[in-house]
């Protein structure tokens, strides 16, 4: 249902006026009678501040607007006048004193909780009496600043950029709709590459997230000229998007630079609670060193044969030192000149031992807890950083 809510006027507020909204104009006594026409609800409620009376639904009385409870009963009240799935127009223009604030706060509210539409927002102009027409601003991109903002949270905190796409490509759609010239190019294969950034985060895909961090870092600034268009504060904010910057490399090859990289990206992981996935890179990323610290070709360093041989290096050498039978490779006696064969091998039973445990989810006799196993897990990003 498309519902209109608007505010009812005070006193002496019964002249016809030409009200313009979204370059169409309509004579009506008030925006609400205006937006009734040019918008078309299913259902108008009319909010009436310090009206002490019981109301009847579409009239809903705000009794006291002047202390903090009674502003939480307002706030209550607007949020009831709300139904599920509602798309909502929303009039501000005689809303008193903190109303339009708590109203902005109500749509947020009745958004997540109940699935509402945020449509428009308008707020009327009407101190210049001497005007034959009257402008109807619309408020609705101030709404949508915030939804950029908890957008840029949701991925930069959680690793979650699907409200970022979401709001790039409908600013890439309306500028289309609008025939806006010239129109945005970069918004969506940008909001693709987020996308593809927390996913190969998620799976612990490094060198396609580095393509990813990449692509978004050599794009950042065509984003928010093109962005500055509909919203231009909204410049800093995307600056923090480029956050990923560290992490941005098309060239997967394997030398110190790759190393560090993909080092970053398990604190990265762990940052963002992705414990799983930090300690299954962490032990691919020992696989990577010692390729290089054994000297086996760069160039060959995702082969299976050459991951294989390196990773029973290791792991024999570990069962040596635990006085285990082992089947020698070709690389153990070259492992056992490395300065620091026993660091590597202790850091690599630590990994194996957290990973074992984390792939068999605590169903064991003697499972780690949950603070053991983040502990354990930041003490291995620390080894990694004193190997590297």
């Amino acid at each position: 249902m498309r519902r209109l809510l608007t505010f009812a006027p005070p006193p002496g507020e019964a002249e016809e006026r030409v009200w313009v909204c979204d370059e169409r104009s309509c004579t009506a006594l008030t925006v609400a009678g205006a937006l009734v026409v040019l918008r078309e609800p299913d259902e108008m409620v009319v909010f009436s501040p310090d009206d002490p009376g019981t109301g009847d639904g579409t009239v809903v009385p705000l009794p006291d607007c002047r202390s903090t409870a009674g502003l939480w009963d307002a706030f209550e009240r607007i949020c009831a006048a709300v139904g599920e799935g509602d798309a909502l127009v929303v009039d501000l223009t005689y809303a008193p004193g903190p109303l339009p604030f708590v109203v902005f706060l109500a749509l947020v509210y009745v958004r997540e909780l109940r699935g509402a539409m945020i449509e428009r927002v308008y707020y009327g102009h009407r101190h210049e009496r001497t005007m034959t027409e009257l402008p109807v601003h619309d408020l609705t991109p101030f709404v949508e600043v915030l939804d950029w903002v908890n957008a840029v949270q949701a991925f930069l905190g959680h690793m979650d950029g699907s409200d970022l796409a979401r709001l790039f490509a409908g600013v890439q759609d309306r500028a289309y709709r609008e025939g806006r010239e010239p129109p945005p190019r970069q918004l969506k294969p940008f909001a693709n590459n987020l996308g593809r950034f927390t996913s190969a985060v998620r799976l612990s895909r490094p060198t396609e997230a580095f393509l990813a961090a990449h692509l978004l870092h050599e794009r950042i600034g065509e984003v928010e000229e093109e962005i500055a268009a509909d919203l231009p504060p909204l410049r800093p904010l995307l600056d923090r998007l480029d956050r990923v910057a560290p992490f941005a490399s098309d060239v997967p090859t394997l030398d110190d630079a790759m190393l560090a990289r993909q080092r970053a990206l398990v604190r990265y992981q762990l940052d963002h609670g992705l414990v799983i996935q930090a300690v299954e890179l962490a032990r691919e990323w020992m696989v990577n060193l010692m390729v290089l610290r054994l000297g086996c070709p760069a160039g060959r360093w995702l082969e299976r044969g050459v991951r294989e041989v390196v990773a029973r290096t290791v792991t024999g050498a570990m069962l040596a030192r635990q006085k285990k039978p082992f089947d020698p490779t070709v690389l153990s006696e070259r492992f056992e000149t490395l300065p620091d064969a026993d660091g590597l091998t202790a850091v690599w039973q630590a990994i194996g031992d957290l990973r074992n445990d984390l792939a068999h989810c605590g169903m064991n006799e003697q499972p780690k807890s949950v603070r053991v196993i983040e502990r354990r897990a930041a003490a291995i990003a620390g080894a990694l950083d004193r190997l590297a």
